[in-house]
Parts: C-alpha cells; sequence; structure tokens
C-alpha cells in the first residue's frame, strides 16, 4: 500500500515511502502525494517544504512499472499523464519554497518530481537519468521541457534520447542539483536551507516564485499528446513487458 510520512512544523517533510518499490510512483501514491504538498501549502505555520523518500537507497526510481502496464488505451494514458501532470503542478505551484532530498535513485517520474521542486540536494551515491526511451515510452511528468532549462538543450537531448543515467558528480556540474551532501546530513542540509529562506517575508518568497515560474511559461501539451501515442503503441507494451520480465524489449514501431 502506498504511503505518504508528513513531519509538520515550521518546515514540512514529506517522505515517499514504498522503499521495498523503490519509491515508486502509482497512481495512489501520487494521490498522497498531492494531498500532502497541497495540505503543507496551505498551512500558515509551514515555510518550506521538504521531500525525500525512505529507505535510504531512492529517492523514487519513476512511475511503478505494474501501473504503466495497466494502460491499454489513450484514455488511460491521458489519466496517467494527467495525474503526474496534477501532482508535480502542486510542487510547481505550491507558494512554499521546496526542497529535494535526494538519497538514491531519482529517475523518470523521480527526477520530473524533483525537477518540479524549487532547489535539489543529493548524496553521492545518487543516480539521475530519464529511462523512458527505453520502455518504449516518453516522459510524462515535465523532463521534455524542464531539463533543458536545467542542464541545457543538447545535455537534455542526450539523457532524454539515450535513456542513460548521470552520476551525482555530473549532475551538479550540469546544474541539474544544487549541491551534494553526505545522507546522514542530508536532511539536516535540507534543513538548513528551509531556515536560510525563513526570516524572509513569506508573502514576498511566494511572490517571487509565482512571477519567477511564470516568466518561464512551459506548455506542457506536446509532452501530453507524445505520452499518449507512444502508450497506444506497440512498443509501449512491449518496453513495459520486457522491463517486468527482465529481457531485452523488441522493438518493431517505425516513425
Amino acid at each position: 500500500m502506498a504511503k505518504i510520512i508528513i513531519k509538520k512544523g515550521l518546515l514540512t517533510l514529506i517522505s515517499i515511502n514504498r522503499p521495498e518499490k523503490h519509491n515508486a510512483l502509482d497512481s495512489e501514491t501520487l494521490g498522497l502525494l498531492s494531498s500532502a504538498i497541497i495540505e503543507a501549502s496551505s498551512d500558515k505555520m509551514c515555510r518550506a517544504i521538504i521531500i525525500s523518500g525512505a529507505g535510504g537507497k531512492a529517492f523514487s526510481a519513476g512511475a511503478d512499472v505494474n501501473y504503466l502496464s495497466e494502460i491499454s488505451s489513450a484514455r488511460d494514458a491521458e489519466d496517467a499523464f494527467d495525474t503526474f501532470y496534477s501532482t508535480y503542478k502542486c510542487v510547481w505551484d505550491s507558494p512554499k519554497p521546496v526542497i529535494a532530498a535526494i538519497n538514491g535513485y531519482c529517475l523518470g517520474g523521480g527526477n520530473e518530481l524533483a525537477m518540479a521542486c524549487d532547489f535539489r540536494i543529493a548524496t553521492p551515491e545518487s543516480t539521475f537519468g530519464q529511462p523512458e526511451v527505453k520502455l518504449g515510452i516518453v516522459p510524462g511528468g515535465g523532463a521534455t521541457y524542464r531539463l533543458a532549462t536545467l542542464v541545457g538543450l543538447q545535455k537534455a537531448r542526450e539523457i532524454i534520447f539515450t535513456g542513460n543515467t548521470i552520476n551525482a558528480k555530473e549532475a551538479l556540474s550540469l546544474g541539474l542539483i544544487d549541491s551534494i551532501i553526505s545522507s546522514e546530513h542530508l536532511i539536516e542540509e535540507a534543513e538548513k536551507l528551509c531556515n536560510a529562506m525563513a526570516s524572509a517575508s513569506g508573502k514576498a518568497l511566494s511572490s517571487a516564485k509565482r512571477a519567477i515560474n511564470y516568466g518561464i511559461g512551459y506548455d506542457q501539451s506536446e509532452e501530453k499528446k507524445s505520452f499518449i501515442e507512444c502508450f497506444i503503441s506497440g512498443d509501449a507494451k512491449e518496453g513495459v513487458s520486457a522491463f517486468i520480465e527482465h529481457r531485452k524489449p523488441n522493438f518493431n514501431d517505425v516513425v
């Protein structure tokens, strides 16, 4: 069962608690995460939000492949896309600063969740990537437009087109993360960053965040179209099945 651990106070710590699944994201987990973000965002006592993953091995390894395997129609794909998009929009639009405290795998939808946050700090062991093309699908949580803003267009193409992972050191050099912190001090460092903003006007912080996000002006329409098109192709079914069955996929669809 999906779980979200919430610790409240001036700083709200939200932890994705599916360590046995590397904190993979399914519809239930995404719904709980959305609710937790909305609750923290409306809490007048809360000054900042930290999102982490339980278990020490993963922030989130991305979408739960069992959840993806249930998508069998364009309507299913649209519903899945909207679930991811609405969750990450809650993070992106939150009036509170949101920090991703990353320890371990930060892949696919997990990396997109982190990119929806305002800051990203990670342990040396963390790995990042968008492996969707290896499953016959495309990113559906914002990577096609957020990643290029952070790491540059050409590197974003490389990461998405190859599906390969990068380590924390490279992620830092590219600007995907803001700092590398040892695992034992990860949450402590996230709290320090939150506290550095605590003396600022909450109104000013939320206004500044809103203005910055508005200026970037992301449009998710093309990503949504591509996500749905891929899921109704044979390659998506083959790629997800191959992953579950631990074999190499045999892709047949052509452009």
